[in-house]
């Protein structure tokens, strides 16, 4: 294997991302750090002659960055990209490798267990992954034909995650090795004197959120569980927390609201090209 590597960097802690490097580096053989915003290229890359910074620090999203190293691993003669958060922290990053390497079966790409995913063995199939920390061979992101532009941030893994399905691509996770992940930084308020903590995002985050997710929801199949947790999450716990302890209520429901009806939009307008290729929806 020949490995590229990529963060994409968002006003990254420096300190943070550099416990992240230090804890995979050795293991690839280009890292390629996106920025997403201005970042201390300095101090982050310090010591590592493997780095290169790329994108000029416009919040481009996360899929321009993961097409860009599809294109640089074409270029350059890479087998396999590795996507990273820039807040995520590998354990037992050279276990994960030497599984990979010595994994006889066709047509898989790979997920650590992240936080409390983490299992004792060797491979388990992947019910759900999140880009971070995913391996994927170059012949997978090319059939694909890398990861979908017009979603930026939210759903570019579920959506990745089933196309590469319905191309013949088996999601395996990787046992005996983990990756310490944050979801986000909760903000707690006070209802009740109970301490409520919730994500707090934006209404133009929520409404991404709802609209790609869904979007993905109803472009393929297979998708049972991951609508069930969306339904639970995004209809039920999501709205409870914003009711009792955000601001800006009515703007983050609405946002909601529109992103699920753009969602249904969207998904009427392609319906006839959703049916015809396991790839068209990008």
């Amino acid at each position: 294997m020949r490995i590229l590597a990529i963060i994409v960097a968002y006003h990254p802690e420096t300190e943070l991302i550099r416990r992240n490097i230090a804890a995979f580096a050795g293991g690839v053989d280009k890292l390629l750090i996106w920025r997403n915003s201005p970042v201390d290229e300095e101090a982050i890359g310090e010591g590592y002659d493997k780095i290169e910074f790329c994108g000029d620090g416009s919040n481009a999203g996360i899929s321009v960055a993961l097409n860009f190293a599809w294109h640089y691993a074409e270029e350059h003669g890479y087998t396999h990209i590795l996507s990273m958060d820039q807040d995520s922290v590998w354990e037992g990053f050279d276990v994960y490798l030497a599984k990979i390497a010595a994994d006889t079966e066709p047509r898989r790409f790979y997920a650590p267990g992240i936080n409390d995913q983490a299992f004792d063995g060797d491979f388990i199939f992947a019910d759900t992954m999140i880009t971070s920390g995913m391996l994927v061979p170059l012949e997978l992101a090319q059939e694909a034909g890398g990861w979908r532009e017009d979603f930026k941030v939210d759903g570019i893994d579920n959506d990745f995650y089933y196309r590469a399905q319905m191309l013949g691509w088996s999601p395996v996770r990787v046992g005996g090795c983990k990756l310490v992940q944050q979801f986000g930084k909760l903000i707690f308020h006070k209802f009740l004197n109970k301490r409520i903590g919730t994500q707090n995002y934006s209404p133009a985050r929520l409404y991404t959120i709802y609209r790609n997710n869904y979007i993905v929801i109803k472009s393929y199949p297979g998708t049972e569980a991951m609508e069930k947790r969306f339904r639970h999450n995004c209809f039920r716990t999501r709205p409870i927390r914003i009711l009792l302890a955000e601001k800006d209520k009515w703007a983050k429901f609405k946002a909601m609201y529109k992103g699920i009806r753009d969602a249904k939009r969207w998904l009427k307008e392609n319906a006839q090209s959703l049916q015809s290729s396991p790839s068209s929806s990008r």
